[in-house]
């Protein structure tokens, strides 16, 4: 799907015009590349891992002092 840097916003390929221009600003668009994941999203990602580790770590030093 095409990014309009213009509008800042994704268009569908059947919004496009008839040379392959964005629906409110006109601005012919070229298909590109995926844009990449921000940086913040990664962070998130990593973050919530470790705490899902660190949770587990827990879990199983519970199990093991109360079993």
């Amino acid at each position: 799907m095409p990014w309009c840097e213009e509008c800042e916003v994704v268009v569908a390929d059947d919004e496009l015009g008839e040379e392959g221009e964005c629906p409110k600003c006109s601005t012919v668009l070229v298909e590109q590349e995926r844009r990449p994941f921000p940086w913040y999203f990664k962070f998130l990602g990593v973050a919530t891992v470790i705490y899902l580790i660190w949770r587990a770590y827990q879990g199983i030093n519970w199990l093991a002092h109360h079993a």
